[in-house]
């Protein structure tokens, strides 16, 4: 379990995160994993909508989404 708490001017958040997994760490060094994780993430999304403006598309319905993505998946 993990328990995030952020400080953003006047506003105070909390949020608790479960994970589970099957490595044999210690909590420090799961907790640095973790945030690894975290980081990586955090700096592909302000490439992703600094770069593309991803939080700015609109495109929400029908096959769109997916098409604008590059979303192969569905492909056979």
């Amino acid at each position: 379990m993990v328990i995030r708490v952020r400080h953003l001017w006047n506003k105070i958040t909390r949020e608790v995160h479960f994970y589970l997994t099957s490595l044999e760490h210690d909590a420090e060094r799961l907790g640095q994993v973790i945030r690894k994780h975290w980081s990586i993430e955090n700096q592909a999304h302000w490439t992703l909508d600094c770069t593309f403006g991803e939080d700015a598309c609109r495109i929400r319905s029908g096959h769109s989404p997916r098409n604008i993505a590059g979303d192969t998946t569905h492909c056979t």
